[in-house]
């Protein structure tokens, strides 16, 4: 059996792997269901907030329409220079519930939201830390069904994707490459399940905590100099042995996260390699294996190999649509576009790991 064929088989076994990963994500349905009655523990809403003068409102409607009454919201304004602070100035008059504060100025060695998340800890009173982003939405049912999830699950965190709303085409090549390359390499079930840190993710869009345990352990301040706090607290809490789930939001957590293809661009070129436990050289292997498999695998198996190869990349990609409550047929029609996306992100995030700096939010971070 010469070399081309070995590759060929190794590429379409990598292949059937992923798509069995992508099938356990799917049949084992990671969502929020409906909640039983629980005590109305007081939760403290903590968000963020950066230049989210276009997203704020979106949010704070759909945080203040929440059927759980025993919560308070804090806002720490991290520095922007928008209209921030107007806005929250405004929506904090309308509810005694929502509440605002300007952040300090950025230490050195902090990130801009761990220290925004870390100053927002420090005001809450709630016997439950939710922390979530500014450009995501809740449904009404949300936090009681994700309290419930908590409780019963014993859980140190609970973290949920954001099912993505998206409107224009730049969206639909740029957004659904989250998804796919969350639910393409990592068994959703096994974040809860195993204790090794290689099953660790996180989305820092939703993340709740026990309070006790998060200023027990002040996991924020832990990873304080990481850009991607989300996966990384996670893998402290594997470490010490915690529980972690990690689910899917449907259609209780929802958001349309970045609005253009040049968002996109920067919002995954900051962290892609963490999709590949942080190694660069995984990430390259990985996409010359997505690039090359369809001509390897015809040259070895003829048309044949190359239609079953097809076919199973089909399922794949069904799969992860189905998961994702996104739309099978677009998420087929725009697939060749999300793996140019993917092409396009891997070799931004190569030229910024070079240069050992990028921008995000009109601040200077290091790669």
């Amino acid at each position: 059996m010469n070399d081309l064929i070995l590759l060929s088989w190794f590429l379409l076994g990598f292949l059937i792997v992923r798509t069995l990963i992508a099938l356990v994500n799917a049949v084992s349905r990671p969502y929020l269901s409906e909640a039983t009655k629980v005590d109305l523990a007081r939760v403290s809403i903590l968000v963020p907030a950066r230049n989210e003068e276009k997203n704020l409102p979106r949010l704070l409607h759909s945080l203040l329409k929440l059927d759980y009454p025993n919560v308070e919201i804090w806002v720490c304004d991290d520095q922007s220079t928008d209209k921030t602070a107007s806005l929250l100035q405004e929506w904090q008059s309308k509810d005694s519930r929502l509440r605002f504060f300007r952040g300090e100025p950025l230490p050195p060695s902090w990130t801009g939201k761990n220290f925004a998340c870390h100053q927002l800890a420090q005001k809450a009173s709630g016997d439950y830390l939710l922390f979530v982003d500014a450009d995501i939405s809740l449904s009404p049912q949300a936090l009681q069904k994700a309290l419930a999830y908590f409780r019963s699950h014993r859980l140190t965190l609970l973290s949920i994707f954001p099912q993505q709303k998206m409107q224009t085409t730049a969206e639909k090549v740029s957004v659904p490459f989250m998804n796919w390359a969350l639910l393409n390499l990592l068994p959703l079930p096994f974040v809860l399940n195993m204790k090794n840190p290689l099953f660790a993710a996180a989305n820092g869009q939703f993340m709740l905590f026990s309070a006790t345990e998060y200023h027990e352990n002040q996991w924020h301040e832990q990873v304080k100099d990481k850009h991607v706090e989300d996966i990384w607290i996670v893998r402290r809490m594997k470490q010490a042995g915690k529980r972690v789930a990690v689910l899917l939001g449907n259609q209780d957590v929802y958001c349309r996260m970045y609005t253009s293809y040049q968002e996109g661009l920067q919002g995954f070129s900051r962290n892609v390699h963490e999709f590949f436990l942080g190694s660069r050289l995984l990430m390259v292997l990985f996409w010359l294996g997505l690039m090359t498999a369809p001509a390897v695998i015809f040259l070895s198996f003829g048309l044949a190999g190359f239609i079953v190869y097809l076919f199973i990349l089909l399922l794949n990609r069904l799969l992860v649509a189905w998961a994702s409550r996104q739309s099978v047929c677009t998420s087929l029609l725009f697939h060749p576009l999300n793996m140019f996306f993917f092409t396009h992100v891997m070799i931004h995030n190569i030229c910024l790991a070079i240069n050992h700096t990028g921008k995000w939010k009109g601040r200077s971070i290091n790669i």
